[in-house]
């Protein structure tokens, strides 16, 4: 396999959901590069139905003990990723709603653009998404789908096989 190929497919073995954070500060440079990855991910008619909001807690210590019990395991910035409904594509056959899909590329770029900084990150979902809303001011229109917790992890990221169903389980050929 070419070099660039292994070191892609690399990337997704070393991502997990990180729960531990080494008290150091995330960069903007390194921040910038990740958070571009969400800016530029694909989007049904590239409607792009997203907004995020970057809280840093040296910022805003109060978000992040009050939304998670575990302040986020004390990583340094959150990623609240936001779903503007109506600014979203629908699929014209039974007009399903695509922001929640598309915000969910977006998260996924950007944990994929961690990875490869040598970042941890947590997709977080056990939250009140009316008590986020509060706290940041965010409009009633918009839906929190998820947070991103992102920093630096207390052990570095490193190859580990994971519990998955196997491919015969997970895709069929030609039909179900």
């Amino acid at each position: 396999m070419d070099e660039r190929l292994r070191h892609f497919y690399d990337l997704f073995s070393r991502r997990k959901s990180v729960r531990a954070y080494a008290d150091t500060r995330v960069d903007d440079e390194t921040l910038n590069r990740i958070l571009e990855g969400g800016r530029r991910a694909p989007s049904a008619a590239n409607y792009q139905p997203w907004d995020f909001i970057v809280v840093r807690r040296e910022e805003n210590e109060a978000f992040f003990s009050t939304v998670h019990r575990d302040g986020f395991w004390n990583a340094p910035v959150v990623l609240v990723a936001c779903a503007n409904p109506d600014r979203a594509w629908r699929r014209s056959f039974d007009r399903t709603n695509f922001a929640w899909v598309d915000v969910a590329i977006a998260v996924t770029e950007i944990i994929a653009a961690a990875t490869a900084e040598g970042l941890g990150t947590c997709w977080v979902a056990a939250i009140d998404p009316a008590k986020v809303k509060e706290l940041l001011g965010i409009p009633n229109e918009i839906d929190v789908v998820t947070l991103v917790a992102l920093g630096h992890p207390t052990t570095p990221l490193k190859r580990e096989e994971k519990r998955r169903r196997s491919m015969e389980e997970v895709f069929r050929r030609g039909r179900w």
